[in-house]
């Protein structure tokens, strides 16, 4: 998406634990693709997390959850198909103002607080507490959380608005990268197919 540079001055903070891989209890350290080392400043990255929520319960499943730094991410997305590409361009362009958003978010008192950026689905305004899956996505610089037009819930409905706009291409390259980093077993990788999306 074509959106105007960010400088940023105070809007960032250690990474919350939220954001920590749940299998070690600690913030990523290295790269899914590359391994290369993250927690080092000036070194910018990705975190993705799938969670599956059982609001009656109280309680959630992280699906899969990984960090990748922006030279990785770029490679990768620079392997979906141009129609795929265009096509989530135009999605979110139509449903999602980042700009505005980000304004309205520092607008509010204590803004640097990840709830607040969580709270709904991105794209269909719907509270996270009332969806039962949703995708979490975030952008690092060492060990500091940076709020740039993310972090941001995107839910498991507006998830599957986007795979409908994706080619059988990337869907092949989506499908790839996560068998070749989480190696799912059947039942779960057809339950989670495509729900990767690199936006």
């Amino acid at each position: 998406m074509d959106l105007p540079p960010l400088h940023l001055d105070h809007e960032f903070e250690p990474i919350p634990k939220e954001l920590h891989s749940v299998a070690t209890g600690q913030p990523f350290h290295a790269c899914i693709t590359c391994e290369g080392f993250l927690l080092q400043n000036g070194v910018p990255y990705l975190v993705e997390k799938a969670v599956r929520h059982y609001p009656e319960a109280k309680l959630q499943d992280v699906i899969f959850e990984y960090a990748i730094c922006l030279e990785c991410a770029q490679q990768l997305r620079e392997e979906l198909s141009v129609e795929s590409k265009a096509n989530i361009e135009a999605y979110f362009q139509k449903h999602v103002n980042l700009v505005a958003r980000r304004e309205a978010l520092l607008a509010l008192p204590n803004p640097l607080q990840l709830d607040k950026w969580l709270s709904h689905c991105l794209v269909t305004g719907t509270p996270r507490e009332a969806c039962s899956e949703y995708q979490i996505y975030a952008q690092c610089d060492g060990k500091d959380l940076l709020y740039t037009y993310m972090p941001y819930m995107i839910s498991g409905q507006a998830m599957e608005e986007i795979q409908e706009l994706i080619s059988p291409h990337t869907r092949q390259i989506l499908d790839d990268f996560m068998d070749t980093h989480f190696g799912l077993p059947p039942e779960l990788r057809a339950m989670l197919q495509d729900r990767l999306v690199f936006i």
